[in-house]
């Protein structure tokens, strides 16, 4: 099920932007039953976390399309915000064998795509980074080996490329920086309740980093507001 989720994510953003949350949450209801051993126990916390999996991924095949029109502006920053994801998850889940895949894959896309902005050429297609996504929440999950914290880290490590996404419109600079915020954040949780026993202090760290990044972000997008507003004039003049 592992290589449906990565073709249909594949395919997302070849589809009109309405159509790819459906077809991203599709994908993820694949990924899901091929980790679902992995999303711990009791039922309800896998129920749980086998939601909130597939909602990101909806997320991220809707979202990281809109990297790619910002790609040229920070070569190769979206790869290494997907690295960044994968280092979170591998900070803080049991299991890390698969991650060797993920690191030459998501490096590969990252030093391709350098290359290719650097030549001026276009980067790389959507879909590519949007599969890779997939591969990297794939690895998360599986390493999780149903221990719920290591989940509840996982699960939070691949938020940052899907804000990057939400933030993409703003331009790469500012996408970069959002990336970067959520991917500490990340890490954050992964190296504190991401390691716990139990599941409860990785949701309250989860909580307040969350909390944490998203008046960073909001401070990021003002800020970068505001520096555009007061360029303008000097363009103007």
């Amino acid at each position: 099920m592992r290589a449906v989720a990565l073709v249909v994510l594949a395919v997302a953003p070849l589809l009109r932007p309405r159509w790819r949350w459906l077809v991203g949450a599709a994908a993820g209801t694949a990924l899901v039953r091929d980790v679902w051993p992995q999303l711990g126990s009791p039922s309800g916390q896998r129920w749980s976390a086998a939601a909130t999996a597939v909602a990101l991924s909806s997320l991220a095949a809707w979202t990281l399309p809109r990297h790619t029109a910002a790609a040229a502006q920070w070569a190769g920053w979206r790869w290494a915000a997907l690295l960044g994801a994968a280092a979170g998850a591998f900070a803080g889940v049991p299991e890390t064998d698969q991650f060797r895949e993920v690191a030459v894959v998501v490096g590969a896309g990252l030093v391709a795509e350098a290359w290719m902005v650097a030549v001026g050429r276009p980067p790389l297609p959507a879909s590519v980074q949007v599969a890779a996504w997939g591969l990297v929440a794939w690895a998360a999950l599986y390493g999780a080996s149903g221990r719920g914290s290591a989940v509840v880290g996982a699960l939070f490590a691949l938020v940052a490329p899907v804000a990057a996404g939400v933030a993409a419109r703003q331009g790469g600079r500012v996408a970069a920086m959002v990336a970067g915020v959520w991917v500490v954040a990340g890490v954050a949780v992964a190296r504190t309740g991401g390691i716990a026993e139990a599941t409860r202090p990785a949701v309250v760290a989860a909580v307040v980093a969350g909390m944490a990044a998203g008046v960073a972000t909001g401070a990021v997008v003002i800020s970068a507001a505001r520096w555009r507003l007061a360029r303008s004039p000097r363009s103007a003049g």
